[in-house]
């Protein structure tokens, strides 16, 4: 073999070695494996609920419609926002919207997200945290696990 053709060889088993080890290690458990954005950069900005326990918000919650938009700003201000609307069995139709407004942070170790709205903290394990897609776990009973897309 040619010396260029060794060095090649050489440089692309290196190149593969450093691409399956970025791959295995990464930090939550549905990925990403790696990420050129941080995680501050990957979890700020508008989020919208797209499951709850694997189903719609609408099947999970019992009414004709929920929806659920999380704003996380990157000075830790968090505003959610929920629309909802429900007819009874007599015919009558509600609706509502709420906002209610708190703060975020990462845990120490960046792999949960702590929410405090009015002086209640909630802690949410990282499952996954895409730029756009993500996926959170409550870390206390009742389990539930969250889904959203930007």
């Amino acid at each position: 073999m040619e010396k260029t053709t060794k060095k090649s060889l050489l440089f692309l088993a290196a190149a593969a070695v450093t691409v399956l080890n970025f791959q295995s290690c990464g930090k939550y458990e549905d990925g990403p494996g790696f990420s050129l954005r941080s995680k501050k950069a990957r979890i700020t900005g508008e989020w919208e609920l797209v499951k709850i326990n694997g189903q719609s918000p609408t099947q999970y919650s019992g009414f004709d419609t929920y929806e659920e938009k999380w704003e996380l700003e990157s000075d830790g201000d968090l505003s959610v926002t929920t629309n909802y609307s429900f007819s009874t069995y007599y015919g009558y139709s509600y609706s509502g919207s709420y906002t209610q407004t708190g703060e975020w942070e990462f845990s120490s170790d960046k792999e949960d997200l702590e929410i405090t709205i009015d002086g209640s903290k909630t802690e949410l394990e990282i499952l996954q945290l895409k730029n756009n897609e993500s996926k959170f776990k409550t870390k206390s009973s009742p389990m539930i696990e969250y889904e959203f897309e930007k």
